[in-house]
């Protein structure tokens, strides 16, 4: 009887490996790694001067990133890798675009230094914010806010802007400009949510019972 549960718990392992497999190994997953690894071939064309590419290359990270997500609810193939790497993977490369858009000397239209401060201002307040509240009161989950995901959608849009007027279309310069200032506006709107969040989570969780 022993030797038979043996052989049956060592039969199940396999199959044990092979569903944690195809939970990581999913459409959305796969998607997710692709964005990552378009992060540095994005770098590559933007510090050659490829406009063109690198803003094809940006387009095509977002349209992974809707896509992903929507095959995640819509198939049901969320995981916490997933969970985990798509935030990341967005941020890594808005984090890397907004860093040489405003910093390389040789743009022809190069993001605000202003706009590059206030929204790294930002994430930094939400991450310590997060922080606290995961070791100060244990809330492990601070998802974004709808103001939060108008400010990424909003941030995205201006940097795909920027590089489109350096490289194929400097007549959207107009547009870069004004999505400067809009996308200045939404950033400190959510940073202003996002505190008042944060706030209000933190009393619910220590008003006495």
């Amino acid at each position: 009887m022993i030797r038979g549960s043996r052989f049956a718990y060592r039969a199940s392992r396999p199959a044990e490996r092979d569903a944690r497999s195809a939970k990581i190994l999913t459409i959305p997953n796969l998607l997710t790694l692709l964005r990552l690894l378009l992060i540095p071939i994005f770098l590559a064309a933007s510090f050659q001067a490829m406009y063109t590419l690198a803003f094809v290359l940006f387009v095509t990270a977002a349209v992974t990133d809707i896509l992903d997500g929507f095959i995640a609810r819509r198939f049901n193939q969320r995981s916490r890798l997933g969970a985990l790497l798509d935030p990341a993977a967005d941020k890594m490369m808005l984090v890397c675009g907004y860093l040489f858009y405003t910093l390389e000397p040789n743009l022809p239209v190069r993001i605000p230094a202003w706009l590059t401060f206030v929204i790294f201002v930002r994430d930094f307040l939400i991450a310590m914010f997060a922080y606290l509240l995961y070791t100060r009161v244990k809330v492990t989950r601070f998802p974004p806010s709808w103001a939060g995901k108008c400010a990424t959608v909003f941030q995205a849009a201006t940097l795909a802007a920027a590089i489109a007027a350096s490289g194929f279309a400097p007549e959207l310069l107009w547009l870069a400009e004004l999505l400067f200032r809009a996308a200045l506006l939404i950033t400190l709107f959510s940073a202003g949510d996002y505190i008042r969040r944060a706030e209000r989570m933190l009393y619910e969780r220590l008003a006495p019972q």
